[in-house]
């Protein structure tokens, strides 16, 4: 039995993340397939991609616009703008959630606490279980579609993919360290999923609904989202400030995390 709590959340995630491996590889081969398959008709794509709405467009997290004429373009809708998000905030939520109010929820906390190891151990090395567990399955994403794009002879720049994976574990992140934040709060696994995946749905709609109404343009820089997608890195690669941005957001719910859990009651 592992006394070490990383290596041992760490050793249980293995099943769990060659899962996802193989899922992101099945993935990754199909759209890169497709793509190959109908890039003769990419023109009619464009034309029909230019007939959508604007408040679609939002929707879809494509308000820099849509261009099928590329691999990375592609991949701005059919991974990065939608689907990728709700993946990735997902994982983050669930293992945010797990770390304090899901074993609050399952009466476990209190064993752990009463072995050697202190609060603040316990929850360092389980924000960096979340870390490896996000960045995980980013890189999986990222390794995929880098073979897949040279096996199909694709078009698709390295370090403008890295990019806009490292956007999207910070994204992940944010709201894996929110719920983090919420469960030490609420000490309660169905309210933290509830209120995170809450504020998640609301900061995506906030930021697809901003440009659209004058009197709340500016209300994209209280979402993360804007901060994830805003600069489009897929094609202009990482955005300093933005990753700045979300850096820090991360790094203040964790530190507010550590002290609402020291004086967390857990009986």
């Amino acid at each position: 039995m592992f006394k070490n709590v990383y290596l041992k959340n760490l050793r249980d995630l293995r099943t769990n993340l060659t899962y996802w491996l193989i899922g992101l590889l099945t993935l990754s081969f199909y759209l890169s397939f497709a793509y190959n398959s109908f890039s003769e008709n990419l023109e009619s794509f464009n034309d029909l991609i230019d007939s959508f709405p604007k408040e679609l467009l939002n929707l879809l997290g494509a308000e820099n616009g849509l261009d099928m004429s590329t691999f990375a373009g592609f991949l701005n809708l059919e991974i990065f703008g939608v689907f990728g998000p709700i993946m990735l905030i997902i994982i983050g939520i669930n293992s945010g959630t797990g770390i304090i109010a899901g074993e609050l929820n399952n009466k476990t906390i209190e064993i752990i606490m009463s072995s050697s190891i202190s609060r603040n151990n316990y929850l360092i090395q389980n924000i960096l279980v979340m870390l490896t567990k996000i960045f995980s399955v980013s890189l999986f994403i990222f390794i995929s579609f880098m073979i897949f794009s040279y096996i199909f002879s694709l078009d698709l720049e390295g370090l403008k993919l890295l990019g806009t994976i490292i956007h999207l574990a910070l994204l992940s992140l944010v709201f894996g360290s929110l719920s983090l934040l919420i469960g030490s709060i609420t000490g309660n696994k169905n309210k933290t999923l509830s209120i995170s995946a809450a504020i998640a749905i609301l900061s995506h709609f906030m930021n697809a609904i901003s440009p659209l109404i004058d009197a709340t343009k500016n209300m994209k820089y209280f979402s993360v989202f804007h901060y994830y997608k805003n600069s489009n890195p897929i094609v202009n690669g990482m955005d300093f400030f933005d990753v700045f941005i979300m850096s820090l957001l991360c790094i203040i719910f964790i530190t507010i995390s550590f002290i609402t859990f020291k004086y967390k009651d857990l009986h």
